[in-house]
């Protein structure tokens, strides 16, 4: 079992329509690159932090480059682990 902390959101959520599917299509796409778990872990919360601050499901998700952005800057607790 995992636990991931979420990521900080620039400013309350606007919409959260989308953020579970946010997470969970970057979650499956990280492990279909051959990612870890740990590092699939990472990547989703992000995108749903971006989709939750737009209205609806779409507008506010990442590319791979901005994703990653967000990840360099990423607060030092920003981790998986393992529970």
């Amino acid at each position: 079992v995992w636990f991931m902390p979420m990521y900080p959101d620039p400013a309350p959520p606007v919409d959260r329509t989308g953020a579970g599917d946010s997470f969970s299509s970057t979650f499956t796409s990280a492990i279909a690159q051959g990612k870890d778990v740990a590092t699939a872990l990472s990547w989703g919360p992000i995108n749903s932090m971006s989709v939750v601050q737009y209205i609806g499901a779409q507008k506010g998700l990442l590319s791979f480059e901005k994703l990653s952005q967000y990840l360099k800057k990423a607060p030092r607790d920003y981790k998986p682990r393992r529970i």
